[in-house]
């Protein structure tokens, strides 16, 4: 068979065979654009295999029968990136597999192991052209274009059989344990520049300064002295056995520098300090466009530790993008107490050094929050939120809000709405009255979460994670946010009221991840595609909350999730719906993981439950794909 693309956003499959059905049409599938390229492939000895590439930067997969020509129906749709997609075959591994270009290269391929079609990005600069390229240096590699280049690549799949080969990662080695990281823009040499900017910071821990100077090298290089004989006059000629075994020496030697090397790559725990409220924390820039490098790399003074930062931008500075970091000095967990705070103010010059404006001093509470707030900065300080203007000598304050519960642990902004996040009793939300120049408490959580991590969704949801492991999805009820309380003291004259009338936060989602959450955010991993809440766990775990756009959707899920909680097998025996109800009873989130294992049943059970959803296998397997497709 041969398969035809067509301007008039079809594609036909034709017959070759020859005699009077030569050209003859089999079958058509009609697109909702114009195929770009196209291509057949067989996988394995039987499935052949139609994949298109279209104008609007999507793929599709269909069956075609080796037999009639017939195509499938319900093609599997993936977009790919902005660029048309271009569909070259390529071998792997001894296997046929596909390369498809758009944006950034992709590879198709079949999985034995876990009987799928995978697709997965290729970790290398976006290419024009590509197709299969042998050779005896090379036996399985690509040629392909990028600009005016001409490359001549091959495929490592060293890292494509496991569960992660849809990502790309860069580990970068850090002095002390993150603790928040943020985005800097500077100008360099007449074009925008982002670099990334780490606090670290470690607890009882010396600092850099301080190990040195006691004799420790955290690194654990050792340099030898080079012994130079100066006098080159008596050289007498080794003969054919004495160079032999300096020959066997020196390999040996080699052998051990290896075994040195190897081991001054094993971390080294310092020398402990003696009693509490000893840290070790830095500042590092990072450059995200050259393999994470560091650019510099500033160490904090004695015991003083880097516990948030953020990027601000103030209109007295003319919109320069300025990186705040805030300190506290002698902190102590246990209690929670420290000596001072500070709020510092650096700048970025030529996009990779760090230099100091000013440094502000704090007494009032530990400096735990950052956030740029409507030309100014916001801190959480203790159970105080406080607004500064950005001064000559050091921050200016404006005004503040009192009262909160605990501590103010993550703020984030949008327009004139702070969303606070508290330690100890959840998220609060506050609005900024520029007329009288104070801040307003208008909604709470009654539910006592403790926040570890929070997302904006829209202008009245935000998403948090708290320290058991839950992500709840809270919603300000409309028409809260006329009924303000203030709890400054400012309004009680005509306030007399003693209850409580602080509007509520309603509680939307909730869902038991099973580790703590340590950060969240609202992206796409996909250019074009849709939004969906990435997390990220203490143990390293990426995970995604996908919203689900029609009403079929959720039925399907729902019912699919009903019928796997009876019949998937249960290793520990515990019933799936109790678990994600570990400290709140799970609401409106599916579990994913659980609909996934649908795939890996007996055809059997497949089928009984494929029968009760009125579906086929391939549909509900299908759907589970196109689902993942979306957001991967």
């Amino acid at each position: 068979f041969a398969a035809v693309g067509c301007r008039d956003q079809t594609v036909k499959i034709v017959s070759l065979e020859p005699g009077a059905k030569v050209l003859q049409q089999k079958s058509s599938l009609a697109l909702k654009a114009r195929p770009h390229s196209v291509s057949l492939q067989f996988v394995g000895t039987e499935d052949l295999i139609l994949m298109i590439g279209l104008d609007d930067g999507s793929s599709l997969r269909a069956m075609v029968d080796p037999i009639t020509g017939a195509i499938a129906p319900s093609p599997t749709r993936r977009f790919l990136g902005a660029r048309p997609v271009t569909v070259s075959r390529i071998p792997l591994e001894s296997r046929s597999a596909m390369l498809l270009l758009s944006s950034r290269p992709w590879i198709s391929r079949w999985d034995s192991a876990s009987s799928k079609y995978i697709m997965a990005p290729l970790s290398y600069a976006p290419l024009d052209h590509g197709c299969a390229f042998k050779s005896e240096s090379v036996p399985e590699g690509v040629v392909a274009t990028a600009g005016k280049t001409l490359r001549i690549i091959s495929v490592d799949t060293s890292a494509m059989e496991t569960e992660d080969e849809a990502f790309n990662t860069n580990k970068v080695s850090l002095r002390y344990t993150p603790r928040q990281m943020t985005l800097l823009s500077t100008p360099d040499q007449s074009r925008r520049k982002v670099v990334v900017a780490c606090v670290e910071s470690d607890y009882n821990d010396y600092g850099e300064v301080e190990k040195k100077s006691m004799g420790f090298d955290p690194s654990g290089d050792k340099k030898d002295a080079k012994k130079d004989d100066g006098d080159a006059m008596d050289m007498d000629e080794d003969s054919d056995e004495e160079k032999e075994d300096k020959k066997e020496e020196s390999k040996e030697d080699d052998e051990e520098d290896d075994e040195e090397a190897a081991a001054r790559k094993t971390p080294i725990r310092g020398p402990l300090p003696p009693g509490p409220g000893h840290w070790g924390s830095c500042v590092r820039l990072l450059d995200p466009a050259d393999s994470c490098r560091t650019l510099d790399c500033i160490e904090m003074n004695r015991n003083e530790a880097a516990l948030c930062c953020c990027s601000v931008r103030f209109h007295t500075r003319g919109g320069e993008s300025l990186l705040a970091v805030g300190t506290v000095t002698g902190m102590t967990l246990n209690p929670l107490k420290q000596s001072t705070s500070h709020v510092i103010l650096y700048r970025v010059l030529n996009g990779d050094r760090l230099q100091l404006l000013h440094r502000t001093t704090i007494d009032d509470g530990p400096v735990l929050s950052l956030a740029h707030f409507q030309g100014r900065l916001v801190v959480g300080i203790g159970k105080t939120l406080r607004l500064y203007e950005m001064g000559k000598r050091q921050l200016l304050r404006k005004c503040e809000l009192r009262g909160l519960p605990t501590y103010v642990k993550t703020i984030q902004t949008a327009g004139d709405r702070a969303y606070v996040g508290d330690m100890m009793r959840s998220l609060h939300l506050v609005r900024y009255e520029p007329n009288s120049n104070r801040l307003v408490l208008i909604a709470s959580d009654p539910s006592p979460r403790p926040i570890v991590c929070q997302e904006l969704l829209d202008w009245n949801t935000v998403a948090v994670g708290d320290k058991f492991g839950n992500i709840c999805v809270l919603r300000l009820p409309r028409g809260a946010d006329t009924s303000a309380v203030d709890l400054s003291g400012q309004r009680s004259l005509w306030d007399t009221s003693k209850t409580d009338t602080t509007a509520k936060l309603e509680v939307l989602c909730q869902y038991y991840v099973g580790e703590v959450v340590t950060s969240m955010t609202r992206s796409s991993l996909v250019a074009g595609g849709a939004e969906s809440l990435i997390y990220v766990t203490v143990t390293g775990r990426i995970g995604a909350l996908v919203p689900f756009t029609s009403r079929e959707d959720v039925e399907f899920y729902t019912q699919l999730e009903s019928h796997l909680r009876t019949d998937a097998p249960r290793p520990t025996g515990r019933d799936p719906q109790a678990y994600r109800s570990y400290y709140a009873p799970v609401m409106h989130v599916v579990d994913g993981d659980l609909c996934d294992v649908f795939n890996s049943l007996p055809h059997e059970e497949q089928s009984k439950i494929a029968d009760r959803l009125d579906r086929t296998v391939g549909e509900v397997m299908k759907k589970l794909e196109d689902t993942r497709n979306a957001l991967l």
